[in-house]
């Protein structure tokens, strides 16, 4: 299955009086765009003006944020510090049985936030926690057309508690199609980051996503970067939306 979500048919908000905008790739309100296997929620975000998130509490969830442009400083229940981050940083909350964060994001500044369930009922008995993860940590594998960098899954330094999940980003080097191997009992959603092309003979343009099941491998012919979640096809336990 490989359905197109073009940046148009994301949930698409403006908040912060127009300071902040997003296009959602999951989102649990829109049709098109619902939660799947463990993957509840995914916004894409922009920052026109500086400004900030207020404390506010999360419970349960294991929360991503993956900032690719500008700087972000978070404070938490947890840590009790503010903490810095950069371009190509990224960070974990493992929220458990509850926790308060805050976020004061800069003008200019670009990041996906990322909700995963890892077994919500059980989670809420574990005790809450924050990571955060620096580009210095992770380095790109380079294959034969394109780099790999693995935020999440096996070879990285990220522990994360949801089970089987893989993130990953693809840089191409080369425009020409190359295969990518996929695994068929895994769903992927890849979205395209910036640049344009193709995905089995997809388009997708810079903010589209595309989202796969039950394949071995796609057909890519890209210029730019694409970043994907690979997700099981099948849980083990009930998401907290079913």
């Amino acid at each position: 299955m490989i359905q197109v979500i073009k940046k148009a048919d994301q949930f698409n908000d403006i908040i912060f009086g127009g300071r902040f905008f997003a296009n959602k790739p999951v989102y649990n309100g829109q049709q098109n765009v619902q939660p799947y296997s463990c993957l509840y929620y995914w916004s894409n975000g922009y920052v026109v003006e500086d400004c900030e998130f207020g404390l506010h509490p999360h419970q349960g969830f294991e929360i991503m944020t993956f900032l690719f442009e500008g700087g972000i400083e978070h404070y938490d229940t947890a840590t009790k510090v503010w903490t810095p981050l950069s371009a190509g940083d990224f960070q974990i909350i493992q929220s458990n049985s509850g926790i308060r964060h805050q976020e004061r994001i800069k003008k200019g500044s670009r990041a996906f936030q990322i909700w995963l369930d890892p077994n919500f009922k059980q989670a809420l008995n574990l005790s809450p926690g924050y990571t955060d993860y620096h580009i210095e940590d992770f380095t790109s594998q380079h294959k034969e057309a394109y780099a790999e960098l693995i935020y999440v899954g096996e070879g990285s330094k990220a522990h994360t508690l949801t089970p089987q999940v893989s993130i990953k980003k693809i840089s191409f080097e080369t425009h020409g199609e190359i295969k990518i191997p996929l695994d068929n009992q895994m769903c992927y959603t890849f979205y395209a980051l910036n640049g344009s092309g193709t995905i089995s003979d997809h388009r997708l343009e810079k903010d589209d996503a595309v989202r796969i099941d039950h394949t071995d491998n796609i057909s890519v012919s890209f210029t730019g970067e694409l970043f994907y979640i690979g997700t099981p096809n099948r849980l083990s336990y009930q998401t907290v939306w079913n």
